[in-house]
């Protein structure tokens, strides 16, 4: 059961290039010396890479647990023609550090937020996948002014089955335990010890109250899809928690849509980020 859990768990959340997985990137994004840098922020150092235009609007694109910055592939490809894209290894992961804090996503929040400081910019666009869904909109609560538009794919607000679904909670927990069981039998090697973090988190983590996200006061677009990990009704219970959202559910895509289904993922995005927010109702 446990080299299986570990398989389907990949699967949902690592960077798996499926066949659908297509988009033709010209650069190694997170390992291009060229872009790439560390800064100093909340503790750690923080590798990011920035590309595109340096007078473009910026556009922070954050990963999802267990990612990197190359998860976001075929959103840099894309975006970096019109916009200055940046975007980072989250805490214990890629090329950035653990630090010495237990992983919340509210540290991680707060390290995107002084990575911003760090470059000098008060305010971006963003476009979050799963965990990074997840920062957009904590980043959007938590600090305010750090975001003039959010796109957030697949988020969740708790970690429990009334937000997943069942087979995903339950996939979390037997995948935590075996690896936590190879670390006591003796395992300590880095990878591992990330691992474990990142399955402790989603066992555990996030715990942000729905009525929380009445603080977000910029425009969101909500995204998921019919085959997600995200429950569709947990998905309608944020849209209808944000003050100024879109949704849009993807048809015939999964929690990797962004890679998927990249043209029309960014296509959906472009359309959100370039013109007005709007949020019409259906009168006649």
């Amino acid at each position: 059961m446990g080299n299986f859990v570990l398989a389907l768990l990949f699967l949902l959340f690592s960077n798996y290039s499926s066949a659908q997985d297509t988009c033709f990137t010209r650069l190694p994004y997170g390992n291009n010396p060229q872009a790439g840098a560390y800064a100093n922020v909340n503790g750690i150092r923080m590798y990011y890479e920035t590309y595109g235009s340096a007078s473009a609007r910026p556009l922070l694109l954050i990963h999802g647990n267990g990612g990197s910055i190359w998860s976001m592939r075929c959103q840099i490809e894309h975006f970096r023609q019109t916009y200055k894209v940046i975007v980072a290894d989250s805490r214990y992961h890629g090329k950035s550090e653990n630090g010495d804090k237990p992983l919340t996503y509210e540290l991680m929040a707060d390290d995107y937020a002084a990575l911003l400081q760090h470059l000098k910019l008060d305010s971006v666009y963003t476009i979050g996948q799963s965990d990074g869904a997840i920062l957009t909109l904590l980043l959007a609560m938590n600090h305010p002014g750090s975001i003039k538009k959010g796109i957030a794919m697949a988020p969740n607000l708790r970690p429990d089955s009334t937000a997943q679904y069942g087979y995903i909670v339950r996939t979390v927990k037997q995948t935590r335990d075996s690896v936590e069981g190879l670390i006591r039998s003796g395992r300590k090697d880095a990878a591992l010890l990330r691992e474990s973090v990142y399955y402790q988190l989603m066992d555990e983590q996030p715990n942000i109250p729905a009525a929380s996200l009445s603080h977000i006061q910029v425009p969101i677009l909500l995204m998921s899809s019919d085959g997600d990990a995200i429950t569709l009704e947990h998905i309608l219970e944020i849209y209808r928690a944000l003050p100024k959202a879109n949704l849009l559910v993807m048809p015939a895509a999964t929690h990797r849509m962004l890679r998927e289904e990249y043209q029309l993922f960014n296509q959906m995005c472009q359309r959100f980020l370039d013109n007005p927010f709007k949020r019409p109702t259906t009168i006649y």
